[in-house]
């Protein structure tokens, strides 16, 4: 955690991607702008209105799922919404991470800014009031079906209320306890807000941006150490020129880094054949498609971070409608295509290493083990990096739609989004080992050759030997290779690479220095308007 909470603007559009991983890293401020309090009074007027002429309004003046036909008024209405956040609380498993939880809330936060959730100002402050004093509710890993975080954030909406438990100050609590030390007030939900309050995919998105950062974090790391693997490998660097021709989009790109991080090793190993592998011919291949599709769904959840998928909705002009906008089918599908690259980058990783242990390059001995030296050497390593392939491998799996038998069978859509991203999640982690031993093999059989190196080569020497030092007989590695993982996570993808063109978003950016490219090139406050029409202000987002 940072010391200094970090400073989040809210005003109902799609949040800079700086702050989406300020919330997952530690404490924030939010400040709701004068333009969504006025979206706020103006959404919740429309639905208030629209309840008094007798408009049927779900989640409202009904119940939800299979009850929906039963109606609610009066003293009832209120005790409904009440009761709506106790009836949802029914996560379980694992406890999930303080910064998924914290920028759930602040997703949360921001879509209900927009004024189109009908929700109060009052319901708005008690969200950013547990998110200045990082009252956070205990959440649990397994609980949706990713339409509507229905188990997680009924665990939002009993702390929100005082009647739940909540992590503050890194201690489990009651919400009441936590919501007293801060000065703040529980909650009362309104007609329509216990609705509000469970039936989001904040949880999901959350999971979701964690796990694709984590997820490009590891794609930049396997990009800095390509160059480095190259060299003990003695890859030919001809086809990397072929490569800066590729009309495929990222290759060319790909193709002049790894062109450029190796242009400065005068010495590289002899070759004694015509080709390499493929694996080693088709780095740029492997690197391209997880570059790109690895940007492509950041931009999609930083969309979605303001993306309202509510039911019912308020429209612009007041009407308040059954909405459809709670499938969150593209960036499901986009998160998959991210997992497939993952998978073809794990398989590619392994490969790399079991040519450097394998004793078929020329210059490099079985297991890597100096000549005259009596030891078992780096093959064991290998049985780590074929688990962490086959973590990857079998995570890859994509979770289908399923047909659901929830309230009366009208539920028949979903999507498992929070599955996705636990399982996206698991392919990152596994990704950073096969790393961490590509990275010690690289360096080891680099020598081996006795190379002079300089560049990116000696910088992966230097962290290398900062934890495992050069081969000379076999010693214990676990410790190890946890520190140098530790290290290789955190140092070298940053500091290695090129600027914004490979990876224009960094989750290492602060708030203060981040670039919010699409709100640049797509204008975040017409995303809702239908490209045929004239764009029109939002009247919700109008200022007061």
């Amino acid at each position: 955690m940072t010391d200094a909470p970090a400073p989040i603007r809210i005003d109902g559009t799609p949040l800079p991607l700086a702050c989406l991983a300020a919330a997952l890293t530690g404490p924030v401020r939010v400040e709701l702008s004068e333009t969504a309090r006025g979206a706020l009074r103006r959404g919740r007027t429309a639905l208030d209105a629209a309840a008094a002429a007798g408009q049927p309004i779900y989640g409202m003046t009904t119940g939800v799922g299979a009850m929906k036909h039963q109606c609610h008024e009066g003293t009832a209405m209120a005790a409904f919404n009440h009761s709506l956040g106790l009836a949802h609380e029914v996560a379980v498993g694992a406890p999930v991470a303080p910064g998924i939880v914290r920028l759930a809330l602040v997703t949360r936060l921001n879509t209900v800014a927009t004024g189109r959730v009908g929700v109060s100002e009052a319901f708005a402050d008690c969200l950013a009031g547990m998110l200045d004093h990082d009252i956070l509710p205990r959440m649990t890993r397994h609980g949706s079906v990713g339409c509507g975080d229905l188990g997680q954030l009924g665990q939002l909406a009993t702390a929100m209320t005082g009647v739940g438990t909540v992590i503050h100050r890194g201690r489990e609590m009651p919400a009441a306890e936590a919501f007293a030390t801060a000065g703040l007030a529980p909650h009362e939900m309104r007609p329509r807000e216990g609705l509000a309050a469970v039936a989001s995919n904040s949880f999901g998105l959350a999971s979701a941006t964690s796990a694709v950062f984590t997820a490009q974090a590891r794609i930049a790391q396997a990009l800095a150490q390509a160059p480095v693997t190259a060299l003990a490998w003695g890859v030919d660097r001809a086809v990397w020129q072929a490569a800066e021709a590729s009309l495929i989009p990222g290759e060319a790109a790909v193709a002049q880094w790894l062109s450029d991080a190796t242009a400065a090793q005068m010495l590289w190993p002899a070759r004694d054949g015509v080709q390499d592998a493929l694996s080693a011919r088709f780095l740029v291949q492997v690197l391209a498609p997880c570059v790109k599709v690895a940007n492509e769904a950041i931009d999609l959840l930083q969309i979605s971070s303001a993306q309202v998928d509510d039911n019912p909705t308020v429209l612009p002009d007041g009407r308040i409608v059954t909405s459809g906008g709670s499938h969150h089918a593209t960036l499901a599908l986009r998160l998959g295509t991210v997992q497939a690259a993952l998978a073809m980058l794990g398989r590619n990783l392994f490969n790399h290493c079991l040519m450097l242990t394998n004793g078929q390059l020329p210059g490099l001995p079985v297991n890597l083990v100096p000549e005259g030296v009596v030891a078992t050497g780096y093959g064991p390593l290998m049985k780590l990096a074929m688990e962490q392939s086959a973590r990857i491998a079998t995570a890859a799996a994509p979770v289908a739609p399923h047909a659901l038998t929830l309230a009366a069978g009208l539920e028949d859509e979903a999507l498992l989004l929070p599955l996705t991203a636990e399982r996206l999640a698991e392919q990152a982690e596994a990704l950073g080992w096969l790393l961490t031993l590509t990275a010690l093999l690289s360096v080891q059989a680099i020598a081996l050759r006795n190379l002079p190196v300089t560049g990116l080569a000696a910088r992966m020497t230097t962290l290398v030997r900062r934890h495992v030092p050069p081969f000379t007989g076999d010693i214990p590695l676990s410790r190890r290779l946890a520190d140098l993982h530790a290290t290789l996570a955190t140092e070298a993808p940053q500091a290695w690479l090129p600027g914004a063109e490979l990876l224009p978003f960094r989750p290492g950016a602060t708030v203060e220095n981040s670039q919010d490219r699409h709100k640049e090139k797509n204008g975040f406050k017409k995303l809702d308007q239908p490209t045929s029409r004239p764009a029109t202000p939002h009247p919700f987002q109008q200022e007061t």
